[in-house]
């Protein structure tokens, strides 16, 4: 197995509003991140025709398509083996859908690696005590949902930085991707994220991806950052 460079870490998120404005940033850090990830705004303002666009551009760098699918088993079988034909590296649904809808994705993912979301990184721990009292802390939801990802056959999470360690460490087998990164260098106005992590921080936890958004569109210099932060997990 080749050993995977700090850059093939970074993934930063296309999460902008057009091809045209998708385009230019992609332009800059072709080269400079490991992946690009397409999620909600732009899949729908471009469609899907938008990911051969990008593997046209980038050939090099990966696409993760984010979409969290969630829905009855058979709608999403059928949607994830529409989006398989689009030959995307990784693709999200969400654990909180229960085995068997996760069991349908994998089912039809072909060699697209099926990763599932936990609980959002914009929930605090106070909205998450109202919506899962029996669990009294994020940590325990986690460690639920991780266990039915890994029995549905996933092949990898998605999770905060503040559970990285313990599901790295409980399930060794699925990789680990982490959002809500923020490097200690970078403020990020308005931040909507609750539960973060800087990128060394993430990666010593057991990270194996890191999905870098505002630290790098914001910066003056996308690819200078991005390279910034491949140097510190370095």
């Amino acid at each position: 197995m080749l050993e995977i460079t700090p850059r093939d870490r970074l993934i930063f998120p296309l999460d902008l509003p057009d091809w045209v404005t998708a385009r230019k940033m992609a332009h800059s850090l072709n080269g400079h991140v490991g992946w690009f990830k397409v999620g909600l705004e732009l899949f729908i303002a471009e469609g899907p025709s938008v990911l051969a666009r990008l593997r046209e551009l980038a050939p090099e760098t990966k696409i993760f398509l984010d979409l969290k699918l969630h829905d009855i088993p058979t709608t999403v079988g059928l949607a994830m083996a529409a989006a398989a034909r689009l030959k995307p590296d990784m693709i999200t649904v969400h654990a909180q859908g229960g085995v068997a809808m996760m069991r349908a994705a994998v089912e039809r993912a072909e060699k697209t690696l099926v990763l599932a979301v936990t609980v959002l990184t914009s929930l605090n721990p106070v909205v998450l005590e109202e919506l899962t009292p029996a669990c009294q802390a994020s940590g325990a939801l986690v460690a639920i949902l991780a266990a039915r990802a890994g029995q549905a056959g996933c092949g990898g999470l998605v999770a905060s930085g503040q559970e990285a360690r313990f599901l790295k460490a409980t399930f060794p087998q699925l990789r680990l991707i982490i959002p809500g990164i923020r490097p200690a260098w970078a403020q990020v106005a308005g931040d909507d994220q609750q539960r973060t992590a800087t990128p060394a921080q993430a990666v010593r936890a057991g990270a194996d991806y890191l999905v870098i958004g505002r630290p790098i569109r914001e910066a003056r210099d996308p690819a200078e950052a991005a390279d910034r932060i491949s140097v510190e997990l370095a």
